[in-house]
């Protein structure tokens, strides 16, 4: 009986010592002036590594010597007209973590580009991001 009682303790506090994966809500559409950089890694969805002009939560901050410090995210859904090296446009996006947790990156993936935050593409602005 004493040890059905302890079976049964330590099965309880274990299923309460996990911990469900916290993850955050969607955000809303963001606006961010944006230069496209390369196509990110292998994903489930054509994903695009973008570089942020301008910082949020939502990218990944990176530094370099030569670059000091920059922002960037892979972008899911970017479309075709938008990939063109070194062309900035007004990125309107927002970030949902399931789209992240679908998308993550499979296969190889250049250590120099990835983990990057990913985001999903919304649309660009006529007028810049304010």
């Amino acid at each position: 009986m004493k040890k059905n009682s302890l079976l049964t303790a330590v099965a309880v506090l274990a299923l309460l010592s996990c911990d469900k994966d916290k993850t955050e809500p969607a955000s809303g559409t963001q606006c961010i002036p944006a230069v496209y950089l390369t196509q990110y890694c292998p994903t489930k969805t054509e994903t695009h590594l973008v570089r942020l002009l301008k910082p949020t939560s939502y990218a990944t901050r990176l530094s370099s010597d030569s670059q000091g410090e920059f922002y960037v995210a892979a972008v899911i859904n970017l479309p075709k007209s938008l990939i063109k090296r070194d062309t900035v446009f007004q990125l309107q996006f927002h970030y949902d973590p399931e789209a992240e947790r679908q998308n993550k990156a499979t296969g190889y993936c250049n250590a120099n580009i990835a983990p990057a935050k990913m985001v999903v593409y919304d649309g660009v602005s006529g007028v810049e991001c304010p």
